[in-house]
């Protein structure tokens, strides 16, 4: 996994990556959405993520999951054209629930200082603040943008059984 570094507009760095730069986790459970690149996706996510997470009975990070999903594709929205593909898995080595945004921009993340009257400029913050880790990762097409939240060890083991005998 490559590590991106963004800069924050007072020049100091910030690493994309917060996970040891090793492969990407094995996944199970996983279901992916391809979106279209217009306004209507975001909400659908949103829909989509609480959904799964509550097939998966995680609803109790509904409220953290559903708005870092609509800071993902919103700034797939802004920042890239084409379709937006969403992913939601289940890592069951890092114990997580992991939710991807591909788009086909190659330009990484940019974190920038909001100030108080700007509309925009928060997402990688909350993505900071509200998830275990996450990261950006350049591919053949553009990039993926991926969080990952960490339910406690029996809500997990309950999801993973669930989405091994869901066909």
């Amino acid at each position: 996994m490559n590590a991106a570094t963004l800069t924050f507009t007072n020049g100091s760095p910030m690493s994309t990556e917060r996970r040891p730069d090793t492969a990407p986790p094995a996944t199970s459970g996983g279901t992916s959405w391809l979106l279209p690149s217009e306004p209507s996706s975001v909400p659908t996510a949103r829909r989509l993520a609480l959904a799964q997470l509550s097939a998966w009975t995680l609803q109790d990070f509904a409220d953290d999951a559903e708005l870092l999903v609509s800071e993902l594709v919103t700034n797939a929205l802004r920042h890239a054209g084409g379709p937006i593909r969403l992913t939601l898995s289940l890592c069951s080595v890092d114990r997580a629930f992991r939710c991807e945004v591909a788009d086909e921009d190659p330009g990484q993340p940019q974190v920038r200082r909001a100030c108080g009257d700007d509309e925009g400029g928060r997402g990688l913050h909350l993505l900071d603040l509200l998830s275990r880790c996450w990261g950006s990762t350049c591919t053949a097409a553009g990039k993926v943008v991926w969080f990952e939240l960490h339910p406690p060890a029996i809500a997990l083991e309950a999801a993973l059984e669930e989405a091994r005998t869901t066909p």
